[in-house]
């Protein structure tokens, strides 16, 4: 990723939010068809072997394929399709949050939505993992001076002194319900590694949504090491990671590259 691409991105973590209300207008041309070549050039992390793609589509679109109406009526909905592969959720927010993020540098308003019920999807297209609404908002932005997160001390560990605009760029990512559930470990070989705490019970609802939160927190993992000067920095999967107690591996940053 460019470094001026990335340093736009990284001041839109500051202002992004989950708006609850959008304008009912279409964006222009320019902006949508920036929007796709954005998306299309995007790398997910390395050794995904998935296929995916995305569509935007308007309400009426998005209607047709839901068994209700979506939870928020917007002009514009970015649908995330994925092959189901292990990590095909990871990738599809990393992907997601990314758009979220140019988005939000264009001062278009977003919001992930969840619980979405696909009654049945266009033909011939990959499984449907989940949807974001965008559009104008009356609603402002975000200024940045307060997130309810949890303290660093909960969540951040290993180097944090050393990465800590990196790994806070990562605390402050969204997740559903706020419930934060993943931590980031910094080694002594400057890579920052990513895990999810395991699920009471297994319950495979809030473990997709968890898994999404993970894909969410790598997007501005590599977003603001590449805006901090870091410009070779890269996400990929270990095959053997670091195994802690009550949590799941999700993938790494390597800040200066892998080596």
């Amino acid at each position: 990723m460019d470094f001026n691409i990335a340093y736009k991105l990284n001041n839109a973590i500051s202002k992004r939010r989950s708006f609850r209300s959008f304008i009912q207008e279409t964006l222009d041309d320019a902006l949508m068809e920036d929007l796709i070549d954005f998306i299309s050039a995007l790398e997910p992390p390395a050794g995904d072997e998935i296929d995916w793609n995305f569509d935007t589509l308007p309400y009426i679109d998005m209607v047709k394929i839901c068994s209700r109406e979506p939870g928020i009526k917007a002009p514009h909905y970015l649908v995330l399709r994925a092959e189901r592969k292990q990590f095909c959720l990871q990738m599809s927010a990393y992907i997601g949050e990314m758009a979220i993020l140019f988005l939000t540098s264009k001062g278009v308003a977003t919001r992930w939505l969840g619980n979405m019920d696909i009654a049945e999807d266009f033909p011939d297209t990959l499984p449907f993992v989940a949807a974001i609404a965008f559009g104008r908002s009356e609603e402002e932005f975000r200024d940045g001076s307060y997130l309810d997160r949890l303290p660093a001390n909960k969540t951040c560990f290993g180097q944090y002194a050393k990465y800590r605009d990196i790994m806070d760029a990562a605390r402050f990512a969204p997740s559903e319900q706020n419930k934060q559930p993943c931590a980031f470990i910094a080694d002594e070989r400057s890579n920052i590694h990513v895990y999810r705490k395991k699920v009471l019970f297994n319950n495979p609802i809030i473990s997709y949504a968890q898994c999404l939160d993970s894909g969410v927190a790598m997007a501005h993992l590599q977003v603001a090491a590449i805006a901090t000067g870091h410009q070779y920095a890269e996400l990929y999967r270990l095959s053997s990671p670091p195994i802690f107690k009550n949590m799941i591996y999700q993938g790494t940053l390597a800040v200066e590259g892998r080596k």
